[in-house]
């Protein structure tokens, strides 16, 4: 018996150098893995949910997600928005948006941003742009889109054009990455 414990305690002494210097010692906490998708972002998860809403035709939905600022709100009530929702919101209200590419420029981080989003139209299949501003309001986030596309100015804080991440849906070929590549904004 007193050799089967020497042999198992020998065994785990071994295991045990044997595993040293595998992993580093540090004091340094564990930095966070960065996102891959937009979905893992909450601003721009929110910005793709707003645009896919605006794609289905849900007007109404999209209105209760935009600002409280009447000056950006798509329509002048929910009521007015529930009369614009699309004659065919049935036939794509379980669609999503699921191949995408995504700039994301954080204008103020923590506070706004803005989302340029590449996808296949829902109707007809066609490759267009779609682009969602955030903003954050104490705990909530708010939405508004940019008719036409955003400006420069839209991008800009105290002068200075915001740099943008490029994000995309998972499972993207190269080519399809290609092809679903916002131009940026500033261009």
């Amino acid at each position: 018996m007193k050799k089967i414990l020497a042999f198992i305690s020998i065994i785990v002494v071994v295991g045990m150098l044997a595993s040293c210097g595998n992993d580093e010692a540090t004091t340094e906490p564990k930095s966070k893995p960065k996102p891959k998708t937009c979905e893992q972002i909450e601003p721009c998860k929110i910005a793709l949910q707003y645009a896919t809403y605006i794609e289905q035709g849900a007007e109404d939905k999209a209105y209760k997600m935009e600002t409280e600022d009447e000056n950006l709100k798509s329509y002048e009530s929910l009521s007015v928005a529930k009369e614009y929702v699309a004659n065919d919101y049935e036939k794509y209200q379980h669609h999503k948006i699921k191949n995408y590419g995504v700039l994301e420029y954080k204008v103020i981080p923590g506070k706004r941003y803005v989302y340029k989003f590449r996808f296949a139209d829902f109707r007809t299949g066609e490759v267009k742009n779609s682009t969602v501003g955030i903003s954050k309001k104490k705990e909530n986030y708010f939405t508004n889109a940019y008719v036409g596309g955003a400006l420069k100015s839209d991008i800009t804080h105290n002068g200075v054009i915001a740099k943008y991440k490029k994000y995309y849906s998972t499972g993207l070929t190269k080519q399809e990455k290609d092809v679903l590549t916002p131009n940026p904004i500033e261009k």
